[in-house]
């Protein structure tokens, strides 16, 4: 695609793009995975991949417990530690939020990635939306190919700059093809506005 880095080798994962912009410096990053999922099939080898520490995970798994106790309280007095069914809320949720920190999983190769047992093909995708979760506290970049779609929080997808370096040019090579966009996401990235064919308005 002319005016864009190339695209790397599907299977070296060479030349590597160049670094793309973040909005996140995510969780600490666990050193050597000990569950990586397999590439997706017929696909090239995974080259990256990001999954959260245990240090990381057990200590922001407490925050939100945090918060809901001085919910409680402000509601209770701190009467509301006595009571069992506190703490049979609080206990089931801190363990919840550890799982699902240490069970979100992270892949890509060169030319796809993957998230909970779901791919695309980052250069054959047909929309790029910028999305905003649980009321403005966190986004995600949705990506859909001509298979189907997957949501990634951005806070995980930039955890690995390496990752999302692969990712990111896919998606500048996607909406270079024509691939819809939304404003928040040519907000976010004025570079894919840019290259899109035609910037103006939602796309």
């Amino acid at each position: 695609m002319p005016g864009l880095p190339p695209r790397p080798d599907s299977q070296t994962g060479q030349p590597r793009p160049p670094a793309a912009p973040v909005q996140y410096r995510g969780g600490e990053a666990e050193k050597t995975p000990s569950r990586v999922p397999d590439p997706p099939e017929g696909q090239g080898p995974v080259l990256e991949c990001y999954r959260e520490s245990k240090r990381s995970v057990w200590l922001s798994a407490p925050i939100p417990i945090v918060l809901l106790l001085v919910v409680f309280i402000l509601d209770s007095g701190f009467e509301a530690l006595t009571y069992w069914f506190t703490w049979a809320i609080l206990i089931p949720y801190f363990a919840f939020l550890v799982y699902k920190g240490r069970s979100d999983v992270l892949t890509a190769g060169a030319d796809w990635v993957q998230f909970k047992g779901h791919w695309v093909r980052t250069y054959e995708l047909i929309s790029v939306k910028y999305a905003v979760r649980g009321q403005g506290l966190s986004h995600e970049v949705v990506l859909t190919d001509r298979n189907g779609g997957i949501g990634i929080p951005l806070r995980l997808i930039q955890s690995n700059p390496r990752l999302w370096d692969y990712v990111y040019l896919g998606i500048r090579h996607s909406v270079a093809n024509g691939a819809k966009t939304n404003a928040a996401l040519r907000n976010a990235f004025p570079e894919l506005a840019t290259d899109a064919p035609n910037a103006s308005g939602d796309r």
